[in-house]
């Protein structure tokens, strides 16, 4: 290995050059260098330095990405073939860890297949171990570094949400779930980029199939991901965004209204979602087919039935209806969030007093709100205090409770909601500029690969001429007309109905 080692840490050149390596320089230097690496046996690999030191121990992934993984890697098949040339267990997954939370993200567009292979190892010693909670943060970091916009949907994303929902490790993956995606793998009309190693190339030209940075995509991966991740925010109580993955998943265009099993699981679960957030059944995103629609309504009518009478309808009955349809919502893996809708019920009913009192005592909410989860009123004033103070400390009311030795306590509502702080919103209002700044700057990439996809054009010359013939201009254009989508393939739509 010592004689190995002045070749694998030759590029790229350290301490940095006073003029930075042009594109072509460094894509040409990282090249030769793969070159080099990629021909070495595992046997060499494996070696040792002089002083008896692993190569691992020697090489910064930081700095030597290249050589690094590919020497993890000869590593990891050495653990698998029981080979004791390489490091042991532990060592080898703290040296998976430490590369994947700090490699050169620009070194790592070059070598897309063994990045793979390095995700895909972690997340399954971590799963064959039973201890899935250890690789979500790690992967959830290396997607983070290889795609800082966070707008390109991989297949490791599809890993990453498995094995948090697996885990139960939600937060670790959120670093991730959070950005917005713009791009799946696959669009047609990419130009390929001169240097993959310019940093300001948008993500859709690096990251496709063919770079191996992600694997291929089938349309029910796409769905499972958008479903996945709006599990995993319901896990977390944050039913905002929870809705807004749910959304991604039924609007999302499917080939002559084949609704898909995933889609309507999604619905059914951002129906309860909507009541969660706004105590009545959303009315469908604009951008869901007719036929979608049709579909959802017959296939999730219990949900939708639940939905209504929570707007409209008393506790005893929801409950009831509730109790009738236990094993729909067990069968569908829904039974827990049924049950945070029937706890729901009599906060919004606690709420919507806000809208005839300004103050109200707590005997008098007590008499004129009902729990849906046992059908009865609550049994003290001290319970309903109770429930009143959470709900005032988790933001729900917006509120105060005024206590008297006297009398009663007073319930007085805010008129104006939660108040931020002056550092508050000034951090808010930072926050929405760098989200609106990176993705206006994707949106442009969009259009441009939109407005060249011939299956598109031919979708808008079909329109112009509908409208010379005199049709409108403004159907509302739903997802059956749009002829583009037929570019889906049959075999990967999930035709499986309930």
């Amino acid at each position: 290995m010592a004689d190995l080692l002045p070749k694998l840490l030759s590029f790229p050149p350290h301490p940095p050059p006073a003029k930075p390596l042009s594109d072509q320089a460094y894509d040409e230097g990282i090249r030769e260098q793969i070159d080099v690496v990629g021909k070495l046996t595992e046997s060499k690999l494996l070696q040792q330095t002089s002083g008896g030191e692993h190569a691992l121990d020697v090489i910064n992934p930081s700095l030597n990405s290249i050589p690094y993984a590919y020497i993890l890697l000869a590593n990891i098949s050495a653990m698998r073939k029981a080979n004791s040339k390489g490091v042991d267990f532990e060592t080898l997954w703290d040296k998976m860890i430490g590369f994947l939370v700090s490699f050169d993200p620009r070194q790592i567009r070059y070598i897309g297949e063994e990045f793979s292979a390095i995700v895909d190892a972690v997340a399954g010693l971590a799963a064959s171990n039973r201890q899935s909670y250890l690789a979500v943060a790690p992967i959830a970091t290396a997607l983070t570094r290889l795609d800082p916009t966070g707008s390109m949907l991989t297949t490791h994303h599809l890993t990453l949400v498995k094995l948090a929902l697996e885990s139960r490790n939600f937060a670790a993956a959120t670093q991730v779930l959070d950005k917005f995606i713009l791009y799946v793998p696959g669009v047609p009309t990419v130009t390929k980029p001169k240097f993959i190693c310019d940093m300001n190339l948008s993500p859709v030209t690096f990251i496709t199939d063919k770079s191996k940075l992600t694997g291929k995509f089938k349309y029910v991966d796409v769905l499972e991901y958008f479903l996945y991740s709006g599990m995993i925010y319901m896990g977390m109580r944050d039913w905002d965004k929870a809705l807004q993955c749910l959304e991604s998943a039924i609007t999302y265009p499917a080939k002559e209204n084949n609704v898909s099993k995933v889609m309507v699981d999604a619905y059914k679960k951002w129906v309860l979602v909507g009541l969660l957030l706004e105590g009545k059944l959303l009315p469908l995103p604009k951008s869901t087919s007719s036929g979608a629609a049709k579909c959802y309504h017959v296939m999730a009518k219990p949900y939708e039935t639940i939905a209504q009478i929570f707007e409209s309808g008393t506790a005893s009955r929801l409950k009831s209806e509730a109790e009738f349809g236990v094993h729909i919502w067990r069968g569908d893996l829904n039974y827990g969030l049924m049950l945070h809708v029937l706890s729901a019920f009599q906060k919004f009913q606690i709420r919507g007093l806000a809208n005839i009192y300004s103050k109200i005592s707590i005997p008098e909410i007590v008499s004129q709100t009902t729990s849906a989860e046992t059908g009865n009123k609550l049994p003290t004033p001290q319970a309903a205090e109770l429930l009143i103070q959470n709900m005032i400390t988790s933001g729900e009311l917006h509120a105060t409770m005024s206590t008297s030795a006297t009398g009663p306590s007073i319930l007085t509502f805010s008129p104006k909601g939660q108040v931020l702080t002056e550092s508050q919103m000034q951090r808010e209002l930072a926050g929405s500029t760098e989200r609106i700044l990176a993705l206006t700057k994707e949106i442009k990439q969009t259009d441009r690969l939109l407005t060249h996809d011939k299956e598109y054009i031919k979708f808008v010359q079909k329109q112009k001429k509908h409208v010379k013939q005199g049709g409108s201009g403004d159907q509302g254009i739903g997802v059956e007309n749009m002829d583009w989508n037929d570019a889906i393939e049959d075999e990967d739509i999930m035709g499986t109905m309930y």
